[in-house]
């Protein structure tokens, strides 16, 4: 049948909520991350060490088990220093996930002048970032806030009401700590693939940024005399964070203080906004 001869429709189905909108990137997104079945045993893998914590929290209460080994109930003290522990384990395994999965959600894009076609649709910049960067956000939240919130509770339910009360604290602590490694990592993993259109190269350099933070800052430190080189350490000024909240430490550190570890957080938060926004600022087009 020509073309000329056929009749055609606006489409007259439901329409998606446009607060809701980018959750369409999202579930694209994660078709094509779990496409790979190796990635995916790794994901659920990254588990088995939570899995082991509450069945240590477990054990820790448990009187008869622990009279075999002549250990009395509570001898493992659940505080902020086994949170502090526990999430930098699993933000290990987090900052790992994001350097595999970040550059394949906008490098692919950049590379095959995709970007244009989805923001010439009802996309707008920002719900193109929060489509993809949630991505990030959730498979990492659920590798570190969850099991923050997860031991915060099974301890609660084996200590009761007061030992929730007097530790509120633990699970505030868990939800902004997570929350800033949360927004690092999604920005950070998004800016460096659409910097690095590289896939591998991308995925080295979301490494690289915590690897080797604390030696460059070690060296500026040595070269210009001055102990400013801590706040490029990603890791230290996380740590001087979470310590402060975490009740683990004094509040002053003796380099960076807690406030302007802060302060040095929201502004590398903002610089890897600020490149990629300019890095996708170029393709969008005008309807």
């Amino acid at each position: 049948m020509a073309v000329y001869k056929r009749t055609y429709k606006a489409y007259a189905g439901p329409l998606t909520n446009p607060a809701w909108r980018f959750l369409v990137l999202q579930r694209s997104a994660f078709r094509s991350v779990f496409k790979s079945r190796m990635l995916l045993m790794a994901y659920v893998a990254c588990f088995i060490p939570v899995l082991l914590v509450l069945c240590t929290l477990y054990l820790n209460q448990n009187a008869s088990v622990l009279a075999l080994v002549h250990q009395k109930a509570g001898f493992i003290k659940v505080d902020g220093s086994f949170f502090m522990n526990v999430l930098g384990f699993q933000g290990i395994l987090a900052g790992i996930l994001t350097a595999f999965i970040a550059p394949t959600l906008i490098a692919p894009d950049l590379v095959n002048g995709a970007l244009s076609l989805y923001l010439s649709r009802p996309f707008s910049r920002a719900e193109y970032i929060l489509g993809k960067g949630s991505v990030i956000a959730t498979l990492a939240g659920a590798l570190t806030l969850l099991p923050g919130l997860l031991i915060y509770i099974v301890q609660s339910s084996l200590l009761g009401w007061n030992w929730m009360l007097d530790n509120f604290y633990l699970a505030s602590a868990t939800i902004f700590i997570c929350g800033i490694i949360l927004a690092i990592f999604t920005l950070l993993g998004l800016a460096m693939s659409a910097l690095v259109r590289w896939r591998i190269v991308a995925g080295a350099l979301i490494l690289a940024v915590f690897a080797i933070g604390k030696g460059f800052g070690a060296m500026i430190d040595s070269v210009m005399r001055t102990n400013s080189g801590n706040y490029l350490d990603l890791q230290t000024l996380i740590q001087i964070v979470a310590m402060d909240m975490f009740h683990t430490t004094p509040q002053q550190s003796d380099y960076v203080s807690n406030w302007s570890a802060w302060v040095a957080l929201l502004a590398i938060c903002g610089l890897l906004l600020y490149i990629l926004n300019r890095k996708l600022r170029v393709c969008e087009v005008a309807g």
